[in-house]
């Protein structure tokens, strides 16, 4: 009986003598009570032990928690805080911005009767393919009916394409030769002259309703037939430091290094260049300093033919090709003459406000011969559209419900 009885003696669990606890409680709060360390935090069932005794602060290392959600002003589906969401609003704004300055150039250039092409001269390593896309984008941008920004538009969804013509004269060379490029102008450089005189005046001859942009290859200009049919359009030097050119045709990125670079993404040498050897070699000083007498005796025909000229080696151009743009339309409009205050701002918001306003009446249908008739009549604005819907009814020969339709979103427009 003894043996059973002293069971508890071999528990594992200590036994609490509760004075001694509390003494020991008591000792430990004075002791923090006389010194200058922080005050002792205990908790018992998530509240605090005793008055004086506060919840530790807690310490936040690092940048601020994403604010997202409405409250917030983010996105909470693409994990997108309010000062990015305000930073992607501003830039798709300037974006915008670039391809309504373009689009209002090349309406005016149309009401003018101007449909000369556009050719960009300069070279290799000056980004002018790139750029010369970005140009015709502008020219030939089509806003949303719906007013969505051009970087906002979704996919799947059909948006008024941007239409324009655009041709590189060395690719197109390389596309009627009968070898390689370099072959050919190793072996025979007349020919390979007589094949790019051929593409330019093809391109020079062909019309379209649509902007056109011809790319120019850098020695095309040597001749002067080439420099006669450039010289019928407008000419755009992308000009670059020589030894700029030189690093950007000669790098080649390493290949195995996580990043692939597709060829047609980089930056090749001219013909010439590849044919003495200058090809991958950044570091063949001999070949630089040729390259750079060559190209610097090229820049002087470049600058007699040019009717604007933008560096494309300075910070701010070289990253984007739209920033390029950005700057071409604005010099194209000093060239020509042409006031930014000659573009009709009104006609654009009245084109859109139309828009709304018969989509709201369902008869979106007649959006162009509304618009043809605001022409006709002299009307700038949606204001002046629902003074005279009566007018505007018969005009378009609308059927009684649609008159109504129409007569009932005007008193709408009127109350608001």
């Amino acid at each position: 009986m003894g043996i059973h009885g002293a069971r508890g003696a071999f528990s594992p669990r200590p036994r609490v003598h509760l004075p001694a606890a509390i003494l020991l409680l008591a000792g430990i709060v004075c002791f923090n009570a006389h010194h200058t360390c922080a005050p002792l935090r205990l908790f018992s069932a998530g509240l605090p032990l005793a008055n004086g005794l506060s919840w530790m602060k807690q310490i936040v290392r690092g940048p601020a928690p994403l604010r997202l959600g409405p409250g917030g002003g983010g996105d909470p589906v693409n994990n997108v805080s309010p000062e990015m969401s305000k930073a992607g609003q501003k830039y798709a704004k300037r974006y915008e911005e670039i391809f309504m300055a373009g689009r209002n150039l090349w309406k005016t250039l149309k009401s003018r009767g101007d449909r000369r092409k556009l050719y960009f001269i300069g070279p290799n390593g000056n980004s002018g393919e790139e750029v010369a896309e970005s140009v015709l984008d502008a020219l030939g941008y089509v806003p949303a009916p719906d007013g969505t920004y051009f970087l906002h538009r979704k996919p799947g969804i059909k948006y008024p394409a941007i239409k324009y013509m655009l041709i590189h004269s060395e690719k197109k060379l390389a596309e009627k030769a009968p070898k390689s490029a370099v072959d050919l102008y190793m072996e025979d450089e007349t020919q390979y002259r007589d094949i790019e005189e051929d593409v330019i005046a093809e391109f020079a001859n062909s019309t379209s309703e649509f902007p056109m942009a011809c790319v120019v290859g850098e020695g095309a200009v040597l001749r002067e037939s080439n420099v006669e049919k450039i010289k019928e359009g407008i000419v755009v030097w992308l000009d670059v430091d020589p030894a700029f050119s030189w690093i950007k045709t000669q790098h080649r990125p390493q290949q195995g290094g996580g990043v692939y670079f597709p060829p047609e993404f980089q930056d090749r040498p001219p013909a010439w260049a590849i044919a003495n050897g200058w090809d991958g070699d950044v570091d063949d000083t001999e070949g630089k300093l040729e390259y750079m007498k060559i190209l610097k005796s090229r820049s002087e025909v470049y600058e007699q033919i040019s009717d604007i000229r933008l560096r494309m080696d300075i910070p701010g151009i070289s990253e984007n090709s739209y920033w390029a743009a950005e700057r071409i339309i604005r010099l194209l409009n000093q060239h020509l003459d042409i006031s930014t205050d000659e573009v009709s701002v009104e006609e654009e918001v009245l084109e859109k406000d139309l828009a709304k306003f018969l989509e709201g009446a369902r008869l979106s249908k007649y959006v162009k011969p509304a618009l043809k008739w605001c022409e006709e009549q002299g009307a700038a604005t949606i204001e002046e559209v629902v003074d005279n819907v009566p007018e505007m009814s018969e005009a378009l020969k609308l059927k009684p419900l649609e008159r109504k339709r129409l007569e009932k979103a005007a008193a709408a427009v009127a109350v608001a």
